[in-house]
C-alpha cells in the first residue's frame, strides 16, 4: 500500500544577510553576478522563528531578523536579519550592497535596505536597526547580574515592526525572555504588569521594563506547552492545573474592574453584548450573505434573530447569577499555557477581556481533544468540578453550576466579539473574517440548540 506523503504549503523568501561591523551582506556567486539566497519556510508558522532555524540549517550561520522589507503582490518577502555568529561558507560571500543586482529589489525596498544599512534615524522599530540585540544583551545582563552563555544560543519567536519575541540562555543555565509589543497590541505590556502584580504566581516574573521599547524582560523557568499530550491521562494532567490556575488566577481580579479596563483590558461584560447584540447580528447576517460556499448550509435571517435572542437570554441569566467579571484569556492555545514551575502560567495577555470568568474555562475544555466521547465527557466533569471548588468560596456553587450551561454559548460570542472596535472599522469586509465569523455563527447555532442550555433558559 502506498503511502501519501502531506504536502506542505511554503513561502519563499528573499535574505538580506548582514554582518553587523562591516555592514557587508552575504550573497551568493552567480554568472551574471551577485544575488540574494532564498529560502523557503512552511506558511502559518511563526516567519521569524522558522527562518532562524532554516538559514541555521542551510549555510551555519545563526541570524536574528530585524524586520522584513515592503513587498507587492508580485515580487517575493524579503526578510532582513542581522548575522549573529556565522561559519565560513563555500555558499555565501560578503559583499557591498551596491554589487547586488538592482532588480533583485524593489525600488521602495532598496531605501528601505539603505537607511537599516546605514543606521537611519527615520526608521520605526528599534527592532529594525542593527545592533539591536547587542543592546538588549547588555540590558538583560545588567539588570540579572549573569551572563549570555552566546549569542549562537539566542532563540527568535517574532520580529517585524515594533514585534519582537526573543529567548535567552544563560551560563548558569536559566532562560529569559524579551518580549515587545505595537499596535494594535501596545497594550499588551501594561495588562500583564498589572496581573503580574496582582496574580504574580500565574504569570512569569517580571525581571524588568523598558517603555522606549514597549518591551519587558521575563523569567523563562517555565515551559511552553508546545503540544498537547496524545495520552488521556496525561492531557487530563496538564488540563486540572490548567484549570485550577486559571481560576485562582480570575479569583485574583474580582473587584478589579476599572484597574483591568484603565491597563488596557476589553470591556466584554453581559451589558455590552446585549448593547451590541444587533449591530453584531447584522454583521452575521451580511456575512452568510456573502457566502459563496455550498459546503455548509447559510444561516437564515430567521434563525439569526433566533440565536441572537437566545443570546441575550443568557446574558441576562447570566448577570442574574450574581458572578463577578474578572479577566479573561481571549487566546487559551497551549502555546499560551506554561507548566514546570508547580501550577500553570499564562502569557500572551493582548487579548484580555473584562467579562464572565467561565468563558475561559469553556476554552480550556476545548482543549479537551480526546477521541473517545465518553472518556473526554468525564474529562470535562472532572474539570468543571476543580473549577467549581476554587469558586464555591467566592459565590453560590449552584450559580456556577447554571452558569455551565450558558458558558458554551457565551464562549462564541466572546471569540467573535472579541475587541469589539473591528465592528466600526474596515476590517469588517475583511473576506477571511467574514468567513471566520460564518463559522463561528454555526458554533452558536449548534451551542444555541443543547437541550441543557435550553432547559436551564426555561426554568
Amino acid at each position: 500500500m502506498q503511502i501519501q506523503e502531506a504536502i506542505v504549503e511554503t513561502t519563499e523568501y528573499r535574505l538580506v544577510l548582514v554582518l553587523p561591523d562591516s555592514r557587508k551582506v552575504l550573497a551568493i556567486s552567480a554568472v551574471e553576478g551577485y544575488r540574494l539566497p532564498t529560502i523557503s519556510i512552511p506558511q502559518w508558522t511563526r516567519p521569524a522563528e522558522q527562518l532562524q532555524k532554516a538559514i541555521k540549517a542551510e549555510w551555519d550561520v545563526h541570524v536574528i531578523v530585524l524586520d522584513f522589507l515592503p513587498s507587492s503582490e508580485t515580487s517575493l518577502v524579503c526578510a532582513v536579519a542581522e548575522v549573529l555568529v556565522a561559519k565560513e561558507s563555500s555558499d555565501l560571500t560578503a559583499i557591498e550592497a551596491e554589487r547586488l543586482q538592482i532588480i533583485e529589489l524593489q525600488e521602495q525596498q532598496q531605501a528601505q535596505l539603505k537607511l537599516m544599512l546605514a543606521g537611519g534615524s527615520g526608521l520605526d522599530s528599534p527592532f529594525s536597526h542593527i545592533g539591536w540585540i547587542d543592546e538588549a544583551i547588555l540590558w538583560l545582563e545588567s539588570e540579572t547580574g549573569k551572563t549570555i552563555s552566546s549569542k549562537g544560543d539566542i532563540e527568535q519567536y517574532n520580529a517585524g515592526g515594533a514585534f519582537a519575541l526573543v529567548r535567552f540562555h544563560t551560563e548558569d543555565h536559566h532562560d529569559y525572555w524579551l518580549k515587545a509589543t505595537g499596535e494594535p497590541n501596545a497594550h499588551e505590556p501594561s495588562v500583564t504588569r498589572f496581573l503580574s502584580t496582582l496574580c504574580g504566581d500565574y504569570l512569569p516574573e517580571i525581571v524588568s521594563s523598558r517603555p522606549a521599547w514597549n518591551a519587558w524582560l521575563m523569567s523563562g523557568e517555565a515551559v511552553r506547552v508546545d503540544e498537547l499530550p496524545k495520552d488521556p491521562s496525561q492531557l487530563f494532567t496538564l488540563l486540572e492545573d490548567a484549570v485550577g490556575s486559571m481560576a485562582e488566577l480570575q479569583m485574583k481580579t474580582q473587584g478589579c474592574s476599572t484597574d483591568l479596563l484603565y491597563a488596557g483590558a476589553f470591556d466584554q461584560g453581559m451589558q455590552v453584548f446585549q448593547k451590541r447584540s444587533v449591530e453584531l447580528f447584522d454583521y452575521l447576517e451580511e456575512a452568510m450573505n456573502l457566502q459563496t460556499s455550498t459546503k455548509a448550509p447559510r444561516l437564515e435571517k430567521k434563525r439569526l434573530l433566533e440565536i441572537r435572542t437566545i443570546l441575550e437570554k443568557v446574558c441576562e441569566r447570566m448577570e442574574d447569577l450574581g458572578i463577578s467579571e474578572t479577566i479573561v484569556h481571549g487566546d487559551l492555545n497551549q502555546g499560551n499555557i506554561l507548566t514546570g514551575v508547580g501550577h500553570c502560567q499564562f502569557i500572551d495577555w493582548s487579548e484580555a477581556y473584562l467579562g464572565n470568568p467561565l468563558i475561559s474555562l469553556q476554552h480550556l475544555l476545548l482543549l479537551n481533544k480526546v477521541g473517545n466521547v465518553e472518556v473526554r465527557d468525564f474529562i470535562n466533569l472532572v474539570l468543571k468540578k476543580r473549577y467549581l471548588d476554587v469558586w464555591t468560596d467566592s459565590c453560590d456553587s449552584n450559580a456556577v453550576r447554571e452558569g455551565f450551561a450558558y458558558m458554551p454559548m457565551l464562549a462564541v460570542a466572546s471569540t467573535l466579539y472579541g475587541r469589539g472596535n473591528w465592528l466600526s472599522s474596515l476590517q469588517r469586509n475583511d473576506p477571511r473574517r467574514q468567513a471566520y465569523a460564518r463559522s463561528l455563527a454555526r458554533h452558536m447555532d449548534l451551542a444555541a440548540q443543547e437541550p441543557v442550555l435550553l432547559e436551564a433558559l426555561c426554568q
